[in-house]
């Protein structure tokens, strides 16, 4: 089973430093939590798009949290690995 940003039951959703600190040397740490935070926004109006509601329900939002939770983490690994990588420096 993968990383999930999110609990299983879709109560809980991590974003930024919580879900994927990394070092200074890319400067990319708010980058991407701005990123993970118009991410969940999206799956949010996705989700009261297709329900036709103009209110987030606890539902919608749990359902957003779950889909932003699993597939968020394989957009950011690449950038936590560029910031690891860089912050080594040369071998």
């Amino acid at each position: 089973e993968g990383t999930s940003y999110s609990t299983q039951d879709g109560m809980v959703a991590l974003i930024g430093d919580a879900a994927h600190a990394m070092t200074a040397a890319m400067g990319e740490g708010c980058n991407t939590a701005m990123g993970s935070a118009v991410k969940l926004a999206d799956r949010v109006k996705a989700i009261m798009e297709q329900n036709g509601e103009e209110e987030c329900s606890l539902n919608t939002m749990s359902d957003a949290f779950i889909q932003y939770g699993c597939s968020r983490p394989a957009e950011v690994k690449p950038v936590q690995e560029g910031s690891a990588a860089r912050n080594m420096g040369p071998k």
